[in-house]
């Protein structure tokens, strides 16, 4: 594995960890591929959850029984399509219904990670039985297809983790550098594997022992934790396109650019790393991993591709929004570096999650205050003043705001799946489970709630969000923050990556957008609309720490062109607009920077020179 000009070219260990193995039983059916055969072709596979509890049961068992090596080889390959089956059944059980999981949810994806996990297993035993065993018994194309396998599983079992945001398992990383390393070092890296004829979907695909290793890489450089379940899949679907544009060398050979470069520890149980020290450069166990080419794609499909909005999916389901090219190609050129110092501190703040929860609630507390007004105005015999706006949630009844059960966008109140896996296997439901979405939010499903932070900086939190918290959670999620101190201010903030660390709580980084913000509603021309149709409910962003010179909108409704003149009305009255920037967008909400049109005005009358530039200020 280590090249001979290295000081530290001594072998590793064969870094591959198997199960104990005890004698079969001779009536066992896993002796016999036709009687495993039988028995797969017998699964009830309309019950999801029955066929899962045989399959994973029967997988266990036969990884730990002694079964000759050629009879071990053709019945795997009789395994994968039934956990192909389940897996896809099974992962709609924690896709898209928000975080924390549920006990039954999280279940679900720890049983989709050990079927990866075993099956990788039975290839991993076969490898080991080539590599470990008799030189006489040898056979190359066995055991490179058993590491080619192995690698596949593995990687299906790590992106199972990462789309419910666990750290990599122990050991991944090595085993995967192993496999690598020992085709590399054997020149079988590039040798391609087909598919079983029995994969009629894939039968053409052929990937080599190399390929699969990098599209494990390539997923690892995307900061996976700060994407968003959708986009995982997406760029999971992306890897064998981009595989082939990549490279994988010696650091002194290929390590020209500092931009799109990666580094690989082959000895270690470490991800790909951005840095290395000067030594490790040197350090022939170290590989670097070169994706310029995926950048130059990237580049060339960012033209092209369409800000993410909540209505993006809907229109272009497989293609990556600008969002997501964006943030790939800005973590490809350089590492992620924190802007500023954390401080380890732990206060208490109140939070509610979701745009148009925000909004209901801003709304809501300027209800009451008006109508506390109202009431103290009474009480002296004046009248109440006509410049504020009275907010009637019917008025916004017919807008096409995307529902908070839609997985493609809205706000993150999710619904439990309605299917169920069998009890035998996943356990039967909680008597104290909601049996509808909106069961657990009965005490007021708009109320703020009280979070912990465990540090901070000058651009946001780092929060714990614990399984008992009323609502769930995503990447991209806008959160409504304000400290208990000050009841009627509310902070802006946007989920930019979770992490699940413990059992009972996951953990948030959350970026702060605006210090204050109050509803507004916008039309589309030079005048308010009385047509409802036309009224958009928006957040209105102030005091946005380092920028705060500039005015900035959310808004989860729709898509509105830049440069266009819009009437926005506040409770003080109304204002005429123009959208300047498309700020930022996800499927959950769209981030504008405006400019007052009056303001505008004034600097053109007055002859002051426009600033061209004054998006730029900023990012110098």
């Amino acid at each position: 594995m280590a090249d001979s000009r290295d000081n530290n070219s001594k072998q590793p260990r064969v870094e591959l960890s198997i199960p104990n193995q005890a004698e079969a039983p001779e009536d066992s059916f896993l002796l016999s591929p036709k009687e495993v055969k039988r028995w797969a072709e017998q699964l009830p596979v309309a019950n999801i959850g029955e066929t899962a509890r045989q399959v994973y049961k029967t997988l266990a068992t036969f990884n730990r029984i002694k079964i000759p090596t050629l009879v071990r080889a053709e019945i795997i390959e009789l395994f994968r399509e039934p956990v192909r089956y389940i897996n896809t059944n099974i992962t709609k059980h924690y896709l898209n219904v928000g975080f924390p999981l549920s006990p039954k949810s999280k279940k679900a994806a720890r049983l989709a990670t050990e079927l990866c996990n075993e099956i990788a297993t039975s290839y991993k035993i076969l490898f080991l039985e080539q590599v470990m065993g008799d030189e006489k018994n040898f056979n190359q194309k066995l055991v490179i297809v058993a590491a080619q396998r192995a690698l596949q599983y593995m990687k299906q079992r790590m992106f199972h983790n990462l789309l419910i945001y666990k750290d990599y398992q122990q050991g991944l990383w090595r085993e995967a550098h192993y496999l690598y390393a020992w085709a590399s070092q054997n020149h079988v890296h590039h040798i391609g594997v087909k598919e079983s004829s029995k994969f009629l979907w894939r039968r053409k695909s052929v990937q080599s022992i190399e390929d699969v290793y990098k599209d494990m890489v390539l997923i690892a450089t995307t900061s996976p934790y700060r994407l968003t379940q959708t986009q995982l899949r997406l760029l999971h679907d992306k890897l064998q396109e981009w595989d082939k544009h990549t490279e994988i060398g010696l650091i002194s050979d290929m390590d020209n650019h500092s931009a799109g470069i990666f580094y690989l520890n082959l000895w270690s149980d470490e991800p790909p790393q951005k840095t290395v020290s000067p030594a490790q450069r040197n350090d022939s166990r170290y590989r670097a991993f070169d994706l310029n080419g995926v950048l130059s794609l990237a580049r060339e499909e960012y033209e092209e591709a369409e800000w993410e909005s909540p209505a993006h999916l809907d229109q272009n389901p497989n293609h990556l929004s600008r969002s997501l090219l964006t943030s790939l190609i800005r973590g490809w050129n350089k590492s992620l570096e924190r802007k500023f110092a954390r401080n380890n501190l732990r206060h208490e703040l109140y939070a509610i999650v979701g745009l148009s929860n925000l909004l209901h609630l801003l709304e809501q507390n300027m209800g009451n205050a008006q109508d506390d007004q109202a009431e103290q105005t009474d009480l002296t015999g004046g009248a109440a003043p006509s410049s504020h706006l009275t907010w009637n949630d019917s008025v916004f009844s017919t807008l096409a705001i995307a529902s908070p059960v839609n997985s493609l966008s809205g706000d993150s109140i999710f619904a439990e799946s309605s299917s169920n896996l069998a009890s035998a296997l996943l356990g039967t439901p909680m008597e104290h489970e909601p049996a509808n979405l909106f069961e657990t939010m009965k005490r007021d499903p708009n109320a703020a709630f009280s979070v912990l932070t465990y540090n901070e900086s000058v651009e946001g939190y780092c929060l714990g969000w614990k399984d008992s918290y009323p609502m769930k959670v995503r990447v991209g999620d806008i959160l409504g923050i304000r400290s208990p101190n000050n009841p009627e201010e509310f902070s802006v903030a946007v989920t930019r990556w979770l992490k699940d660390i413990e059992d009972d709580q996951l953990y948030l980084g959350i970026q702060v957008l605006a210090s204050s913000c109050s509803p507004v509603t916008l039309t589309p021309g030079a005048k308010a609309s009385s047509n409802r149709q036309n009224q958009y409910r928006c957040l209105l962003l102030s005091g946005s720490g380092i920028d705060s010179e500039r005015q900035g909108i959310l808004t989860n409704t729709r898509a509105f062109e830049l440069n266009t003149i819009m009437t926005m009305v506040t409770e003080f009255g109304e204002h005429q607009i123009k959208l300047t920037k498309w700020v930022e967008s996800n499927n959950n909400f769209i981030h504008y920077y405006f400019t007052y049109v009056e303001e505008e005005n004034s600097r053109k009358q007055a002859g002051n020179p426009t600033d061209d530039f004054q998006d730029l200020w900023n990012d110098l």
